[in-house]
């Protein structure tokens, strides 16, 4: 019998109601992986359109329950069911780079980062959009905290040794890099992760960056209402409607 090494990255996905995004997301790790052993954990928050089935029709590990409810113990539980050496958190509409494995290895080839993520990058040809994300590349470079969208990634042991993701109901990932930073260093790979841009359409897109820009210095200031988190979560519950996109603003 032939006993198979562990997996080297272990890629986690949180869903609620991504049906129409999670299989292509699927599909997209497997195919930009190049020679890496890979697991892929479906971390589902109580989806309603199909997404757990997908998932399990996909081959991926899926994890759920009463105690999965939000982004921050999806990933949480996604992180305790993995094996693999490195965790690399990507969102179900994230399109990771060609060769992503070999470039989160490459990063993590320094003894002194602890993990990093990708540059971000929105689908669409809406030339607001270039201006959304040059605002986030100067912000996450100022403050070396970044998103999700972005493909987070993090040495295993690292993750469990900082408590992995707070019971933040949002923001969860930038103070997840904050916790890491005082370990190591959380280093940015300037390849592309594309992600899509349907929070803006159907939000207003300069709506939602002013949005995204309070959050932020609210958060900074140590206060992020309520409404905003409650929002966040409202527009996950409708992603099983696929809405149509629209241009606001």
């Amino acid at each position: 019998m032939t006993v198979r090494p562990p997996p080297v990255l272990s890629v986690i996905i949180p869903t609620l109601n991504e049906a129409s995004y999670l299989r292509t997301a699927m599909d997209r790790v497997r195919t930009q992986a190049v020679g890496t052993s890979l697991e892929i954990i479906v971390a589902d928050c109580g989806s309603i359109d199909g997404t757990p089935e997908i998932a399990e029709e996909c081959d991926a590990q899926l994890v759920s329950g009463r105690d999965v409810s939000t982004r921050a113990t999806a990933c949480n539980a996604g992180a305790g069911a993995a094996i693999g050496t490195t965790l690399f958190f990507l969102h179900a509409d994230g399109d990771p780079p060609a060769r992503f494995d070999q470039l989160i290895a490459r990063t993590l080839n320094d003894d002194r980062v602890v993990g990093g993520a990708f540059e971000f990058k929105l689908d669409g040809p809406e030339y607001r959009l270039r201006f959304v994300e040059m605002v986030n590349r100067i912000r996450y470079r100022c403050s070396g905290r970044y998103f999700g969208d972005q493909g987070i990634f993090i040495r295993r042991r690292v993750f469990h040794q900082i408590g992995g993701f707070g019971d933040e109901p949002i923001l969860e990932d930038a103070h997840l890099c904050a916790k890491a930073q005082r370990v190591g260093h959380m280093r940015l790979v300037t390849t592309e992760l594309q992600t899509s841009a349907r929070r803006f359409y159907n939000g207003g897109i300069l709506t939602t960056l002013a949005i995204d820009i309070a959050m932020v210095a609210m958060d900074l200031l140590g206060d992020v209402p309520n409404a905003i988190a409650n929002a966040y979560q409202r527009d996950n519950i409708e992603r099983g409607r696929a809405p149509s996109p629209r241009l606001s603003d």
